[in-house]
């Protein structure tokens, strides 16, 4: 475990590694879907078929937490309800759930909470100051 955070420009989608970690709302439509508001998850689910009906139903019966969607896809919540702003609170929990749940195994989490008119890199990445060195903090381009 490294005494602080590593991070790479990189594109998330074609890095290799074993779990790639997309920020959520935690927020459900009422047909049970995921709700999905930012970039990252909108492409997850244009990539990973069952996307908004897996998280949703995940959701619905574990609440706003890290979960394991898929293979090697991560939910990674970074705000208590949908129209809230990204919860430095929210991001810390999702990071000691993150740690949890992924061990050593290599995880990409893109800087979570950090969209135009969101949280600056600099509040968030003082939340995230000592993630072990499997999990990279990513700048997805």
């Amino acid at each position: 475990m490294g005494d602080h955070m590593i991070e790479k420009v990189c594109n998330l989608w074609l890095e290799s590694a074993e779990y790639r970690c997309v920020p959520v709302s935690g927020a459900l439509a009422p047909d049970g879907l995921a709700i999905l508001d930012n970039p990252i998850s909108i492409e997850a689910s244009k990539r990973f078929a069952g996307f908004e009906q897996d998280l949703g139903r995940l959701i619905a019966s574990r609440g706003n937490h890290v979960v394991q969607v898929g293979s090697g896809l991560i939910a990674f919540p970074v705000k208590r309800f949908q129209f809230a702003k990204p919860s430095l609170q929210v991001i810390s929990q999702s990071a000691q759930e993150l740690i949890a749940l992924v061990g050593g195994a290599k995880t990409l989490l893109p800087r979570p909470g950090c969209a135009p008119g969101e949280l600056t890199w600099e509040e968030v990445s003082k939340v995230l100051a000592n993630l072990p060195d499997n999990i990279i903090v990513v700048q997805h381009t």
